[in-house]
């Protein structure tokens, strides 16, 4: 029987967090929820408008089906991030995280198991960061959570969150690594055009090399972390890395006499880099056991056949398997 695949990288939000909105939104700064042409909008405080939910994105039965037609087991379910609030001050992030969490958990319930959610972490407080992360695994059964490369003011490589990754490490909880829309590139020209093309890829680029050059990795070995898109250019460029580190460009307190490049196989990456070709590169250069299946389900820019491109990058049978299931069962203990 040919092996289903197991997508580790897809979003959503459930409807009832909407009606939550509705008869709470002063308990989270002041949220609300219109009504708009595209679906229903988002207010945060300070009048920002967020991009109208797509209906797909609300939808919890028809992803079913959509994982029926293309041949998915299972789907990993994160929130959408510009949903997860740190744009909100401490207490209200932290009780907003609290009820995405709860109700992404509630609304992947009776799928079977087939859908797999993933918390939402506070950032802003490392001891309610940490509280929020054992609550979804012990009290949710989750199996770990999407962390934005960018949560606020917050740098992931600050040692000030050395309490969280053990947290993470203790627990056994996988830390997806997802870069927001508002991130370090968002100052940079065209943001428009280019901004989910290339400039979320370096902002994932950006946060994991300083993960590694900050001494995260070697601080907390047992942490299990995922990079999304194909780990943006970190793979791939890894050589250069490597060289500028030499060369003295950066401090090299933290890592010692390791490359960077060394520190490659601590990540997973999923295949949502659209190609096979590119989907094969990433196995040669980070290992084929570090890739998992990844469709950034339900927008647009996603791999639409995630198993059609691992099928045709010419991998063979076990490989195949591996990369469709194998790593992403082991890797979420399913």
């Amino acid at each position: 029987m040919a092996a289903q695949g197991i997508d580790v990288h897809a979003h959503g939000i459930p409807r009832t967090l909407l009606t939550e909105i509705d008869r709470r939104g002063d308990r989270y700064g002041g949220m609300a929820v219109e009504q708009g042409a595209s679906g229903p909008v988002v207010i945060l405080p300070g009048a920002k408008r967020l991009r109208p939910l797509a209906a797909k994105m609300l939808d919890f039965d028809s992803r079913i089906a959509w994982l029926d037609e293309r041949g998915l087991s299972h789907q990993v379910v994160s929130p959408w991030l510009d949903m997860q609030g740190h744009e909100l001050d401490t207490p209200a992030g932290a009780a907003w995280a609290e009820v995405l969490n709860d109700t992404l958990a509630e609304a992947c319930a009776n799928s079977s198991g087939r859908l797999i959610p993933l918390a939402t972490i506070p950032f802003g407080d490392a001891a309610a960061s940490v509280r929020e992360m054992e609550r979804c695994a012990k009290d949710l059964g989750l199996t770990g959570a999407m962390v934005s490369t960018n949560p606020g003011s917050t740098n992931l490589w600050d040692e000030a969150l050395d309490e969280l990754w053990t947290a993470a490490e203790d627990l056994g909880q996988v830390i997806v690594l997802h870069p927001p829309v508002l991130g370090a590139t968002s100052a940079l020209p065209d943001g428009a055009e280019f901004g989910n093309l290339w400039h979320r890829l370096v902002d994932t680029t950006l946060v994991a090399t300083r993960l590694i050059l900050n001494g995260v990795l070697d601080r907390h070995p047992k942490l299990r972390l995922v990079l999304v898109h194909g780990g943006g250019f970190l793979p791939y460029q890894a050589g250069r890395l490597d060289r500028s580190y030499a060369i003295g460009t950066h401090p090299q307190s933290a890592i010692g006499d390791k490359a960077p490049s060394d520190y490659i196989g601590r990540f997973h990456y999923d295949t949502c880099v659209m190609q096979p070709p590119a989907i094969r590169l990433l196995a040669d250069v980070a290992g084929l056991d570090k890739v998992v299946l990844g469709s950034d389900y339900p927008f647009p820019i996603g791999d639409q056949d995630p198993v059609g491109s691992v099928r045709s990058c010419r991998f063979n049978d076990p490989e195949i398997e591996q990369v469709l299931r194998g790593n992403a069962a082991r890797l979420l203990s399913l």
